[in-house]
């Protein structure tokens, strides 16, 4: 799967802010799952006292879905 063609403007922008640098080409399973763990240790690393956890999953919600599809 390519992440370029696969997600929006808006996902690809939310996928870097977590660290994640997309490149154009195909990508393996384990790449994606990669990716995966990398915005969740992004999510996993804000404050959950503030509500900022449960933002960022339903921000990144979508992006889950491309991914793990």
């Amino acid at each position: 799967m390519n992440l370029l063609k696969e997600c929006t403007k808006k996902e690809i922008e939310l996928i870097e802010r977590a660290g994640v640098v997309i490149e154009d080409r195909e990508y393996t399973k384990e790449d994606l799952q990669r990716c995966e763990s990398e915005i969740t240790s992004y999510i996993m690393s804000h404050s959950s006292k503030n509500g900022d956890i449960n933002k960022l999953q339903n921000q990144y919600s979508n992006v889950f879905r491309i991914i793990v599809k």
